[in-house]
């Protein structure tokens, strides 16, 4: 089955790790050619790799590597002594060191954390300035001045890919890059003894922190580290990753360092893109949130106290009343007496009975609110379905307590509501932690949504250059570490891996990482045709879709976000999404437990699967333009790369809702099939939505359709 993988159609249609027609591999730029030969005197070893220059859809040029002979996997490809390595540690210890510590606001980890970035950019234009007196002059003179990021785009070109959140994201750090340039400008010009007035410029500052952001490596490296060379690998989907090696005498070589063994792979032993071996995985999350402020005013919370205080007053109201007895005429002193004596036994008795309906009252209502509050401890008001379920649960407990309260329902069937619907909440609960860690693989917090909320607000932003530096420091505290010590290993290496081969002439890449087009344009300014690491973020507000008055209640006074957002993929079935609208049409008593989660009314989830399709289809109406007329766009000659990468953009956007209403639709056919009694193997065979990719759709459905299978067998 790995054969039809998404990873492996993927490869195929890009052609990766095959020989490209059009790769061009020039005569090496005498800059970069001295370069090299340069570091190949200094220990560097560059292993079936060259400089080539490769092209875009639309021809447009960019420069890379080239395989200048098959290269086998597990074969390392460039291997660079460990102090040709640029890192922090060579920063801190440099003639700028106390500049540094004089403004541990700007420079330290204690307050900054992007604080490496700041000491690298400071050292790198101090380096930059002294020309070829610098040891480092060949690897700054050879970074590029025409590469940029989206932070860097014009805003014309930002509106292209047509996202406003992701616009958004790239505006606000374009801030934060003015400020962080401002402040450093602000401090440098303090030392005139390292910095020349021309040097610290917001077009250098630009070139340098473009290539901290887009050229460095850092994740599994003591320290923010640019290495030489290795900045010519292009990004793709590729194993190709980064390791280290070790000297026979070094006290911290491993088992695990020694060389994997390099071998050729057959056709049939290739595996499918499903991982980046030793690469620098990042997480994709871009926080977005709006949340609801305005109050609702249809529902209104049971106020016990305030109860007991009006039935209190309505009670002694009615009970004065009793007071008011007179001796009749004619009437006996002793019968007078008996009387008001047997009118005070039934004023002690009704106040007895009030007393204990009262606490019994207050009884039914603490049982019920302790379960809230179980629910409010143990369960997320903000994810994506619970809000449904809690809001049902809600009004089940104080529709029981207004029917006990106003006689419409015994003591002992309040009480028995109460433990019920607690016992609900328990198992939803276990049901919702078992499908977030088994099915969606996602930890489970422990910190309650509020409370990260709640966090998340107390941060505060610094605006001005001023607000970042007169920050007070304690002179106790140590912002600086004592010794810098040197990287362990004494080779840093680049290597295919065990799942990677590329015939002569094909480029090799190197995996940056499991990255969505998204956070590529953040940090390389670039986009991925077929990239199987894509998504896309779908916003639903999801209000319009709450049936209860406590639901609707619940999401203003905790101000929960107004959107639930999801992860669409060409990887996976958004079942989550689904669970969302499966969500909108479960009823407490209706369907069971077990079916929110799982697929236990067929019925059911047919109806989820068309919510889930009309909400895609309503989505990808939205865009500007057709799919097919982004595809026609990348062949157009007249694009600049910014505009280039904006149509893979949206077209890959587009890609992933178009496969995605596929796959429902595949679905849908399939449940409608087995309500009308086909058997499960027929009624999953190929539909008129698989198109060519009915082994590729079958592996992603293939958990789905198990549970559709299992539904079968459960007693109606």
């Amino acid at each position: 089955m790995k054969r039809h993988s998404i990873g492996k159609r993927f490869r195929k249609v890009k052609g990766l790790r095959k020989s490209d027609p059009n790769a061009v591999v020039p005569e090496t730029p005498k800059q970069l050619q001295d370069y090299i030969d340069i570091l190949t005197s200094k220990g560097v070893q560059i292993n079936k790799v060259k400089y080539a220059i490769f092209q875009t859809k639309n021809g447009l040029k960019y420069p890379g590597l080239v395989a200048s002979e098959k290269i086998l996997s597990n074969e390392t490809l460039v291997s660079v002594p460990r102090d040709l390595l640029l890192t922090t540690r060579h920063a801190f210890e440099s003639p700028l060191k106390q500049m540094f510590i004089d403004h541990p606001q700007y420079f330290s980890n204690q307050f900054q954390s992007s604080w490496e970035d700041h000491q690298l950019m400071a050292f790198i234009l101090y380096e930059y300035q002294r020309g070829p007196e610098s040891e480092w002059h060949l690897l700054i003179s050879n970074l590029p001045r025409d590469i940029d990021y989206l932070v860097f785009w014009s805003h014309e070109e930002q509106e292209l890919l047509d996202d406003e959140k992701l616009i958004k994201l790239a505006r606000k750090q374009y801030s934060e890059f003015l400020l962080e340039y401002e402040t450093l400008k602000c401090i440098t010009d303090k030392y005139p003894q390292h910095f020349k007035p021309e040097t610290v410029t917001l077009e250098n500052a630009r070139w340098v922190y473009t290539h901290l952001v887009t050229r460095c490596f850092g994740k599994y490296l003591a320290y923010v580290t640019m290495v030489p060379f290795c900045e010519l690998f292009n990004h793709e989907c590729t194993d190709v990753f980064y390791d280290f090696e070790y000297n026979a005498d070094n006290p911290h070589k491993s088992e695990e360092s020694e060389q994997t063994q390099v071998k050729e792979l057959k056709e049939d032993e290739e595996l499918s893109i499903t991982s980046s071996e030793g690469s620098y995985h990042s997480e994709d999350e871009i926080s977005d949130s709006e949340y609801v402020t305005d109050t609702y005013e249809q529902f209104k919370e049971f106020n016990f106290d305030d109860f007991s205080e009006q039935s209190t007053q309505k009670f002694y109201e009615e009970f004065s009343k009793t007071f008011d007895i007179k001796q009749l005429e004619n009437e006996e002193e002793e019968e007078f007496n008996k009387r008001i004596k047997d009118l005070q036994d039934q004023q002690i008795k009704m106040r007895k009975d009030f007393n204990i309906k009262l606490n019994l009252q207050r009884e039914v209502f603490l049982l019920s609110r302790d379960c809230k509050t179980f629910v409010f401890q143990n369960i997320d008001y903000g994810d994506n379905y619970s809000i449904f379920f809690i809001g049902q649960m809600f009004a089940k407990l104080d529709k029981s307590i207004q029917e006990y309260i106003t006689g419409g329902k015994a003591y002992f069937m309040a009480r028995e509501d109460v433990k019920r619907i607690q016992l609900t909440c328990n198992t939803y609960r276990n049901n919702l932690y078992a499908f977030q860690k088994d099915v969606m693989k996602q930890p489970i917090y422990q910190t309650s949504y509020f409370q990260q909320k709640r966090a998340k607000g107390q941060n505060q932003s610094m605006d001005t250059v001023e607000q970042i530096l007169s920050q007070p420091l304690d002179p106790d505290c140590e912002y600086y570490k004592q010794v810098w010590e040197k990287d362990k290993f004494d080779r840093f290496v680049m290597k295919a891996s065990s799942k990677d081969q590329f015939d002569k002439g094909a480029q090799v890449y190197f995996c940056y990482g499991r990255l969505s087009n998204r956070m590529m344009l953040m940090r390389y300014g670039m986009s991925l045709e077929y990239n199987k690491y894509d998504h896309v973020h779908l916003r639903i507000e999801y209000l319009k879709y709450l049936q209860s008055n406590e639901a609707i209640w619940l999401v203003h006074k905790y101000q929960i976000s107004k959107f639930k957002k999801f992860k669409l993929k060409h990887t996976t079935f958004p079942l989550d999404f689904i669970v969302f609208c499966k969500s909108i049409y479960w009823t407490f008593n209706v369907h069971s437990l077990d079916s929110f989660f799982k697929i236990q009314d067929l019925k059911l989830e047919r109806k989820a699967l068309q919510l889930a399709l009309e909400i895609l289809v309503e989505e990808i109406s939205k865009f500007s333009d057709k799919l097919e007329d982004n595809e026609k766009l990348l062949h157009d000659n007249t694009l600049g790369y910014h505009e280039y990468f904006a149509v893979i953009y949206r077209l890959e956007r587009q890609r992933i809702y178009h496969h995605n209403i596929n796959l429902i639709k595949i679905c849908i056919v399939v449940i409608d099939r087995m309500l009308d009694g086909v058997p499960f193997e027929q009624a999953t065979e190929k539909t008129q939505f698989d198109f060519d990719y009915c082994e590729t759709n079958r592996i992603i459905l293939k958990k789905y359709f198990e549970q559709m299978k299992y539904a079968l067998y459960l007693p109606k």
